[in-house]
């Protein structure tokens, strides 16, 4: 089944509050309730486009189609690109196993499969100005840590709530804390700061790409800007196709790359 709308938006969706009167300030419980019932229940595929432009205004454009399913315990992602034509095959794999999460890397004109560990979790995947770790942020949601209540605020003219996120300690979390503006109507993180010991990255949506699905506010468009590298990502998201469930080797780190 296919339908127009973005992916398993589960950045977006794991942000996502019960939608309540302004004036009532919404608790974690009601985040983390709305994070559940806002993530797709089913295995879903989404053509990607991102187009980066760094501090010299070059532009480089990568495209290609991504896949998420999820279950209680077990979050799995793959991204493979389709362009540009030295990078088409390039695939990475993104899962999480209880509370293990691996992050993982096929390029062709390397011809292997590589564990994105340490420091490179942090570099910009497929030159495209996102990390592994950020396309894991942005698409798997946000587990664990902690949220808490800042009070209200606003964004071009429309009402929201300041919150914050702050992740659990371990080693390849790298933002240590996210300062969110959740919308009041809509649900969605209309902008976010994300820190690394200083302000690291900033993110906003789109307000003419939302619209609503299946009784979900989705987003179809997101700037992601890094200060400190002074580029710019732009992600757009396409038709959605769920389904069921996907063939285990889309998820398999051996075989990944290989699936059509």
């Amino acid at each position: 089944m296919t339908r127009p709308g973005s992916l398993a938006r589960a950045w977006l969706a794991a942000l996502v509050l019960a939608a309540v009167p302004a004036s009532a300030a919404r608790d974690e419980a009601a985040l983390r309730a709305c994070l559940r019932a806002n993530l797709p229940s089913a295995a879903v595929s989404q053509d990607i486009v991102i187009t980066q432009t760094d501090a010299g205004g070059a532009v480089k454009r990568l495209s290609g189609r991504w896949y998420w399913q999820r279950s209680d315990s077990r979050q799995r992602a793959m991204l493979k690109l389709s362009t540009p034509e030295d990078l088409n095959g390039a695939a990475y794999l993104f899962i999480r196993d209880g509370g293990k999460e691996t992050f993982w890397l096929y390029l062709p004109s390397v011809g292997q499969v590589r564990k994105v560990v340490g420091a490179t979790v942090a570099q910009s995947l497929f030159g495209s100005g996102l990390s592994a770790f950020d396309l894991k942020f942005l698409f798997s949601g946000l587990t664990g840590g902690q949220v808490r209540y800042l009070g209200a605020d606003s964004r071009g003219g429309r009402s929201g709530e300041r919150w914050r996120y702050q992740p659990p300690s371990a080693p390849d979390i790298l933002y240590d804390r996210v300062e969110l503006v959740i919308d009041d109507l809509w649900c969605l993180p209309t902008h976010a700061d994300l820190f690394g010991g200083v302000p690291w990255k900033t993110l906003e949506v789109d307000p003419a790409s939302v619209s609503k699905r299946d009784g979900r506010w989705q987003a179809g468009r997101v700037l992601l800007t890094d200060l400190r590298a002074s580029n710019r990502s732009e992600i757009r998201l396409g038709t959605e196709s769920i389904v069921d469930s996907f063939p285990e080797s889309r998820f398999d780190p051996r075989k990944f790359y290989r699936q059509p």
